[in-house]
C-alpha cells in the first residue's frame, strides 16, 4: 500500500486541503498543534471509519454539520480512492455513505461495507480486528507513541495474548481447548456407548430364544397344514353329498308343486268353460230380442239436427225483434202520454208561464188541434207494432213446439243408434267367447295331459330330508373342527410374523451393539492419541513458533535499542510473556524510571521490531511497504536523531510518513510537508 494523495473537509484545523505524498520517506514539519497528526488520523478514519479510539467528535471541525476524507492510494496494480462522509445529529457526530472507486469503477456503499471492503483489500484477518481497529494496522502501519509505550506498560497477560492473536498462536490453545471438549464428549460418548451395549449378552440369548420359538411354531404350523387340507377336502366330499340329496328334495318338491299348481289351473279352467258357456246362451237371447226391437223402429233422419238449428235461428231473429219492437212501444207510449198531457195543460191554461201573457183561445185550439195529430198517428204506430208482436209471438209458439217435436224425434233416434250399438257389442262378445272358448278347452287338454306326466313321475321318499339333515349336522361338526385348526394356525401363524419382526429388530440391536463395541475400541484410541500425543504436539508446535517469534522480536528489539542508546551500561531484553526487561549494571529497572530519550527508543525499537517481525510472517498483508510514525524521536538526543537515520535507511520501507516539530528529522527524509496553522486554519507551507 503506498498513499498517494488525501483531500480533507472540515477534519479538524483542515478546512478544504488536499496533500500529495511521493514515495520515500516524508516528513510532515511544523509547531506543536500546527495538525500534523491530524493527517494521520485522517488516513485511519478513510480506512476503517468511526473507532472507539476516534469518535466523530474528535475529527469533525467544530461548528461545522459535515466533512470528509478522501484516500487515494495505490495496491498493485489498483489505483483506489476510498472517501468517508461525517455528519453531525442532534446528540453526536455519526459516519454518513460514502464509496470506493477501483480502477475507476465506483461502488456506493454504507460505513460498515466499507470497513469489510478495506479489510479484504488490506487482506487483513477479521478476528483480528477490534472494535476501535485492527491490531495488525495498528502494530505496523500507524499508532501513536503513546499508544506504543502502553504496550510496554500494559498487563503481561493482555500483551501476551495480543501478540499471540498477531501471529497466530492463539489458535494452538483454541486447538487444545477444542481438543480437551472433543475428548471429553469421547468420553461422554464412550460411557453412552456403554451403557448402551451392557445387555449386549442379554439380547443374544433373547435372540437365541427367539429363533429357537420361531422354529418351533414352524414345526407346529407344518404339522397343521395336511390336517387342515384333508379337512376341507372331506368337507367339500359332504357338501357335494348334501348338494345332490338336496337337489333331488328340491326337484321332488317342484314336481309335487307343479301338479298341484296344474290341479289348480285345470279345475279353474274348467269352471271357467261351464261359465262362458252359460254367457254364450244369455247373449244369444238377447241379441234375438234387440234384433226384434230394431226391426219395429223408424229409419232415422240425420238431417233433424240441421233443421233444428234453423228453427233456432229463426226463433232468435223474432225473440230479438220482439225486444226491439217492445222498446219502440215503450217510446211511442210515453210520447204520446207527453202530448196528451200538453193538451190538458193547453185547456186549462189562463197565461203563458214564461212570458206571463194571456193565452187567447184561438191560440190554444191551434195547440190541441197540432197535438192530437200527433196523438192520433202515434196510435196508429202503436196498433200496428201490436199488431206485429202478435204475429210474431204466435210465430215462436209455433217455432218452439216444432223444435221440440223434432228434438222428441232425435232422442227416438239417440235410441235405435244405442240400441243398434249394443246389438254390435253383443256379436262381438259372442265371437269373443266363442274363441276364449275353443281357447279354454285346449287348454284344459294339455293341462291333463301335463297332469298326467307330471303323476307318472313323481316318487315320494319322505326319508330324504332326514338323510339331509343328518349329513348337514355332520358336515357342521366338520366345519367346527376346520375352524379350530383355522385359528389355531392363524395364531401361531401371527405368533411367528411378530416373533420375526421381533427377531429382526433384536438382530438390527445386536449388531448395531456389536459394532458400538468395536467403535467403543476406536474411540478409546482416538482418545489416548488426542491426550497423550496431539495435544503434547500442538504444545510443540506453539513453543517452537513463540521462541522462533521471540527470538527474532528480541534481536530486532535489541538491534535498534543498543543504536539508540549507546551505552554499555544499560540493555534489554525480553522475558517469557514478551515483557521488555531493561537492566542496567546487571540490574533491572522499572520503563518508569528510564529517561524520556531512553523511553522513546524502548517504545520505537518494539514498535518496529514489531513491524518487522509480524510484515515478515504475515507476508499476505498489503501494508508492508508503509510506516506511519508520530513523533518517533520525542526526547531523543542530537546523536540518537542521527542515529535515526540509519534506522530508516535499514527498514527499506518504500513509504514512509513521519510526523515530528524538530528540523533535525528533515535532513534524512526524501520531502518535507511544511503545515502552518493561522485562524484555527491549517495549511500547506511553500517555505
Amino acid at each position: 500500500m503506498i498513499i498517494k494523495k488525501i483531500k480533507l473537509n472540515n477534519i479538524r484545523s483542515y478546512k478544504n486541503q488536499e496533500i500529495e505524498f511521493p514515495s520515500g520517506s516524508i516528513l510532515l514539519s511544523g509547531n506543536i498543534g500546527s495538525g500534523k497528526s491530524t493527517i494521520l488520523l485522517a488516513v485511519d478514519f478513510a480506512l476503517f471509519g468511526i473507532t472507539r479510539d476516534l469518535p466523530g467528535s474528535a475529527i469533525l471541525r467544530n461548528g461545522e454539520d459535515t466533512g470528509s476524507v478522501e484516500l487515494n492510494f495505490t495496491i498493485d496494480d489498483k489505483d483506489i480512492i476510498l472517501k468517508r462522509n461525517l455528519k453531525r445529529s442532534q446528540s453526536s457526530v455519526i459516519q454518513d455513505a460514502g464509496y470506493i472507486t477501483i480502477n475507476n469503477t465506483r461502488q456506493d456503499m454504507t460505513a460498515t461495507e466499507l470497513k469489510q471492503k478495506v479489510l479484504e483489500i488490506l487482506n487483513y484477518p477479521q478476528d483480528l480486528l477490534t472494535k476501535s481497529k485492527s491490531v495488525i494496522y495498528n502494530y505496523t502501519v500507524y499508532s501513536p507513541q503513546e499508544k506504543m509505550k502502553e504496550i510496554l506498560l500494559s498487563k503481561k497477560e493482555e500483551r501476551l495474548e495480543i501478540l499471540r492473536r498477531i501471529f497466530g498462536i492463539d489458535k494452538y490453545k483454541r486447538i487444545r481447548n477444542n481438543s480437551e471438549i472433543f475428548t471429553s464428549l469421547l468420553k461422554q460418548k464412550s460411557k453412552e456407548i456403554a451403557i448402551m451395549i451392557s445387555d449386549l449378552e442379554q439380547k443374544s440369548e433373547e435372540l437365541a430364544e427367539m429363533k429357537e420359538r420361531h422354529n418351533e411354531l414352524d414345526s407346529y404350523i407344518f404339522e397343521i397344514d395336511p390336517q387342515i387340507k384333508s379337512i376341507k377336502e372331506g368337507i367339500n366330499e359332504k357338501k357335494k353329498s348334501i348338494e345332490f340329496l338336496e337337489t333331488q328334495l328340491k326337484e321332488s318338491k317342484e314336481i309335487k308343486n307343479e301338479i298341484d299348481k296344474t290341479g289348480i289351473f285345470l279345475k279353474h279352467n274348467i269352471m271357467e268353460c261351464e261359465r262362458l258357456k252359460k254367457d254364450l246362451e244369455t247373449i244369444n237371447c238377447e241379441i234375438n230380442i234387440l234384433e226384434n226391437e230394431i226391426s219395429k223402429l223408424p229409419m232415422p233422419d240425420p238431417s233433424l239436427k240441421e233443421r233444428i238449428k234453423i228453427i233456432e235461428g229463426e226463433i232468435s231473429r223474432l225473440e230479438n225483434q220482439n225486444l226491439h219492437t217492445e222498446k219502440k212501444k215503450s217510446e211511442l207510449e210515453t210520447i204520446k202520454k207527453s202530448h196528451e198531457k200538453l193538451c190538458n195543460d193547453i185547456g186549462s191554461m189562463e197565461e203563458c208561464p214564461i212570458c206571463r201573457q194571456v193565452v187567447i183561445e184561438k191560440h190554444k185550439d191551434e195547440i190541441i188541434r197540432e197535438e192530437s195529430k200527433k196523438i192520433e198517428k202515434i196510435s196508429l204506430d202503436l196498433q200496428a207494432i201490436s199488431r206485429s208482436l202478435r204475429e210474431n209471438s204466435e210465430t215462436l209458439i209455433s217455432r218452439k213446439a216444432e223444435i221440440k217435436q223434432k228434438e222428441s224425434s232425435i232422442i227416438s233416434q239417440e235410441i235405435i243408434s244405442i240400441k243398434q250399438s249394443e246389438f254390435e257389442k253383443k256379436k262381438n262378445m259372442l265371437e269373443k267367447i266363442k274363441v276364449r272358448l275353443d281357447e279354454i278347452k285346449k287348454e284344459i287338454a294339455l293341462l291333463s295331459s301335463k297332469k298326467i306326466d307330471l303323476e307318472s313321475r313323481y316318487k315320494e321318499n319322505p326319508l330324504l330330508e332326514k338323510e339331509i339333515v343328518l349329513k348337514k349336522i355332520d358336515l357342521e361338526s366338520t366345519a367346527q373342527n376346520l375352524r379350530e385348526l383355522e385359528i389355531k394356525e392363524a395364531s401361531l401363524k401371527a405368533e411367528s410374523r411378530a416373533l420375526l419382526q421381533l427377531i429382526s429388530n433384536l438382530e438390527k440391536e445386536v449388531e448395531r451393539k456389536n459394532k458400538s463395541k468395536i467403535n467403543v475400541a476406536k474411540l478409546l484410541q482416538i482418545r489416548e492419541w488426542i491426550e497423550k500425543q496431539f495435544i503434547n504436539l500442538t504444545v510443540t508446535i506453539e513453543k517452537s513458533i513463540m521462541l522462533r517469534v521471540h527470538s527474532e522480536l528480541e534481536s530486532l528489539i535489541q538491534k535498534w535499542f543498543l543504536s539508540l542508546v549507546d551505552s554499555e551500561t544499560i540493555k534489554i531484553r525480553l522475558d517469557e510473556e514478551f515483557t521488555p526487561i531493561i537492566e542496567q549494571n546487571g540490574h533491572e529497572i522499572d520503563y518508569v524510571h528510564l529517561s524520556g530519550g531512553e523511553k522513546t527508543a524502548a517504545a520505537l525499537s518494539y514498535r518496529l521490531a514489531l513491524n518487522q517481525v509480524i510484515n515478515t510472517l504475515m507476508s499476505s498483508i498489503n501494508t508492508k511497504d508503509i510506516l506511519m510514525l508520530d513523533e518517533p524521536t520525542d526526547g531523543f538526543s542530537q546523536e540518537q536523531l542521527e542515529k535515526m537515520r540509519n534506522i530508516l535507511e535499514d527498514l527499506n520501507t518504500k513509504q514512509t510518513i513521519i510526523v515530528s516539530h524538530d528540523p533535525k528529522v528533515e535532513s534524512f527524509v526524501d520531502r518535507v510537508i511544511h503545515l502552518e496553522k493561522s485562524e484555527h486554519i491549517t495549511r500547506i507551507s511553500n517555505t
